[in-house]
């Protein structure tokens, strides 16, 4: 298989026919057409159904389309890396963030990132689902406690501790209750949290207690919402809660017990990281070393 064949093939295919590939690319359409027919007759099979005014794939097309448009582009990229070997930050950066993440600080970190490295553009998107860097077209993606996974590396920035919190009242109210009554306390939890158990609360001595969710909710800030009611305790990062701590609308009960809510910066490990990825890593961590000091 000729890879000039299959780079033209692929143009062809994302444009969705030749008239636009040749538009987009400057290469005359008889020239696209003839080296889609070389591929075509190297493989045995038809790439394309050709109408008088329709192009659309074959079903053979787009397997080798689905199969071949990620790995071409990471050629692409690799070429252009080892050709330039530019060290000043270029270009588009599509960063993925969770929701709560791009809600409470992606705006002053974008403007500041923006100032420092102008000929960066970033484009943001805000998701709280698992997405695909390569097939999706992410450059970056922002992640909270990340399962290991051998297909992205990257850095944690920021390990922020989990306390458990509440309204003052209900705190009271349980404290009183003290040893006499083993009685669950209620809590607010995540969507996919088991409804009862136990919270193992950190300290001088590891302190336990009997919970029974009331209530689960797929958001920080939406648990955040509810405890501010008093309906029961959650278990929340101290980043979302150091304004209701300072105002005293919440208190913590102390650090929960289990693993602290680490963010990282990944991004696929079949890359090499281009320079404005390497920059914006290295804002994260530069930006988050502040707020530790």
């Amino acid at each position: 298989m000729n890879l000039d064949d299959l780079s033209d093939f692929l143009l062809v295919a994302t444009h969705e026919g030749f008239a636009k590939a040749s538009r987009a690319s400057g290469r005359p359409k008889a020239s696209l057409s003839r080296k889609v027919m070389e591929l075509e007759t190297s493989l045995g099979v038809r790439l394309f159904e050709r109408g008088a005014r329709l192009v659309r794939l074959t079903e053979e097309g787009a397997q080798l389309l689905a199969r071949t448009s990620g790995p071409m582009r990471e050629i692409a990229e690799t070429a252009v890396v080892l050709r330039d070997r530019r060290t000043q930050p270029h270009g588009l950066l599509r960063v993925n963030v969770p929701a709560l993440f791009g809600q409470m600080m992606m705006g002053r970190l974008a403007a500041e990132f923006t100032r420092i490295y102008p000929d960066v553009k970033l484009a943001i998107a805000l998701e709280d689902r698992q997405v695909d860097l390569v097939n999706e077209g992410f450059d970056l993606v922002i992640r909270v406690n990340p399962e290991p996974n051998s297909e992205l590396v990257g850095r944690c920035f920021l390990s922020d501790q989990v306390l458990v919190v509440s309204t003052p009242d209900l705190k009271k109210r349980f404290a009183r209750a003290g040893q006499k009554s083993p009685r669950f306390v209620p809590v607010i939890t995540r969507i996919s949290s088991s409804g009862e158990g136990i919270w193992k609360i950190a300290g001088m001595a590891t302190k336990e207690i009997s919970v029974k969710t009331v209530l689960q909710l797929p958001l920080f800030t939406m648990i955040r919402d509810a405890a501010l009611t008093g309906l029961g305790a959650a278990r929340l990062p101290r980043l979302v809660v150091a304004e209701d701590l300072t105002s005293g609308r919440l208190v913590s009960w102390g650090p929960a017990a289990d693993q602290p809510s680490e963010l990282w910066a990944l991004h696929t490990s079949r890359r090499l990281p281009s320079a404005k990825v390497k920059a914006f890593m290295g804002f994260l961590e530069a930006e988050f070393r502040k707020v530790r000091s």
